[in-house]
Formats: C-alpha cells, structure tokens, sequence
C-alpha cells in the first residue's frame, strides 16, 4: 500500500494538471524556506552576511545590463571596446572568474562538502587588480557545518561584502512541465514570495545568477561565455597565451567532452534545456531579453546573439 501511494503522488505531482503545477510550486517554496534557514545558520557560524537578492549590491548604482562572465573560450573573442561595454553595466564572474584580467563587480565562490579550496584561486583572490577594484562575493552555502578548508581564503579586501545565498532547485523533471513552472518561479522571485537569501537553481552558477539578475530588476541579462559545448575554457584554448600557461596547467579542461553542466545525472535537466527554457520564457512572459556572447555558443541556435556597440575586430 505504501508503495502504491507513493508511486501514485509522484505520478500526480508530474502530471500537467494545474494542481499538479500547484503542487510543485508549494513544493519549492518549502524547499526555499528550508534553504533559507540554512543560509542563516552558515552565515551566523562563519560571521557573514545573508544576502537579500532584491537589495542592490552597496557601492554599485542601478544599470541597464547584467553581464554573468562564465569560463567558455568564446570570452576571448571580447575586445577591450566590448570590456568597456561590460563596464557601463553590472558584472559578475562565476568561480575561476579571477584567472581573467578583467575584474567585474561581483564574485561568485562555491565549494562542495568535501574538496579543499583550490590553493590556485586563493592566490588570485589577492592579485592587486582585485585588491585594487574591491568587487563584491557571493557565496554559495556550503552544507553544514560548515568546514573551514573548504572555504575559499577571502582577504581582507572582502570584508563586510561578502553574502552568502542558498539555492532551491524545480521540482519538476519533466521538460513538458518546465516553462510552466519557470514562469510561475519567476513570478514568484519577481514578487517577492521566494525567501530572498534563495536563488532558484538547476545546479548551475549560471541559472542561480540569472535568477538574481531577475530579481534585481534586470531586462538585459547577457552570458558571456556560456558556451556549453565541449571545447576550452578561455585560459586553456590553444596556443595559450604566457599569462593563461600556469591557470591552464592548474585547472585543465578535457576537450571532446560534454559540458559537466549538461548532464541531467546530478541535476533536474540539462542545463541545455534549461537555460533555453529559461531565456525563452523570460522573452516570452517577462519582457526580460538573455543573449549569448557569441554565436559560437551552442545556446547561439535559440538565445540571440548580444549586439555590441563595437566591432569585435580590435
């Protein structure tokens, strides 16, 4: 009996039936309100701050275009024109971000439960560029407790601007289902009723950013380097230029195979469905506009392409 109940509710909450979208809904929402208090209870341990996705980041005034700076080779197509652009709006870079010589506004840092904080990325929180710009960092929670080598070693350039934020996950694995419950998500994130230290997820920097570009009020949200393909990261693509050699040596990419993001084993969806289901119904339903970088992005054949003001050629 209990086998046949069970079977039974995961058949109704992945049916298409609006009370089976209603379902799902409430269903994440609870799973928020769980993540939420977790975010509390990291932050208080490590002695940070919770982040409030709807309040904009101290030190950075409103602008037109997010631009979430991701590690695909197609950010060196970019031209120091193009990073002027970049400039006049708010910029985050996701996780290695720092190899890059462009600092952006924001930081992104995540870790899992068990790997020491990459040593190489430490040294590079602390290059002068960054020391010099002093961007923001958010971080995602870490599972509790908390362990200490497992966090990134922060200098002191980020004290008091450094939030930690949690994640929620769709419930739904059905990409019928997908764009519905997206469009009832970001409703939610943009009014306000998801818990505001929780990011909407598909276990992705990528799609947790975008969702707080959302609720930051954003209508031109840009993927820089948001490749999703098989081929390099932009300090591996050969011939690798001498200030990329020693990143490329210490964070290597393993060309031929899929985006580790593309896999639907430890995710809802692959992040190739997703992130197109989630542009288009942001386009859609939203008035909200996500481009690629580049056409060689493979999202390039549903998310257009960003119209920079300037040529690429330098």
């Amino acid at each position: 009996m209990h086998v046949f109940l069970k079977g039974f509710l995961k058949n109704l909450l992945e049916r298409s039936w609006p009370v089976s979208a209603s379902l799902r809904y409430l269903l994440f929402l609870r799973q928020s309100r769980r993540d939420a208090l977790l975010v509390e209870k990291v932050a208080a341990t490590l002695g940070l701050a919770v982040l409030s996705c709807h309040l904009r980041t101290p030190g950075h005034p409103k602008k037109d275009t997010l631009f979430i700076l991701a590690g695909g080779s197609s950010v060196n197509e970019l031209s120091p024109a193009n990073w002027g652009e970049v400039d006049q709006g708010l910029s985050i870079g996701i996780n290695f971000w720092p190899i890059h010589p462009y600092v952006p506004d924001i930081l992104t840092s995540e870790t899992d439960s068990k790997t020491p904080s990459n040593q190489f990325l430490n040294t590079l929180l602390a290059h002068p560029a960054i020391m010099e710009k002093s961007p923001a960092m958010l971080m995602l929670r870490t599972l509790w407790p908390p362990v200490s080598d497992v966090l990134p070693v922060l200098p002191p350039v980020f004290a008091g601007k450094t939030w930690v934020y949690g994640r929620a996950n769709l419930v739904t694995r059905r990409l019928e289902n997908l764009h519905g419950d997206l469009r009832k998500v970001i409703k939610a994130v943009k009014l306000g009723r998801v818990p505001p230290p929780v990011l909407p997820d598909n276990g992705s920097s990528v799609a947790r950013l975008t969702f707080y570009g959302i609720a930051q009020g954003f209508k031109r949200i840009v993927w820089v380097g948001v490749d999703q393909n098989s081929g390099h990261y932009f300090w591996t693509e050969p011939p690798v230029p001498s200030h990329f050699e020693k990143a490329a040596k210490e964070v290597p990419r393993t060309t031929g195979e899929p985006h580790s993001t593309s896999s639907s084993v430890n995710r809802s969806f692959s992040n190739d469905h997703f992130l197109r289901a989630l542009a288009q119904t942001l386009a859609d339903d939203f008035d909200t506009q996500i481009y690629v970088s580049s056409a060689t992005s493979s999202l390039s054949d549903t998310v257009p392409v960003f119209a920079w003001q300037n040529s690429k050629a330098d």
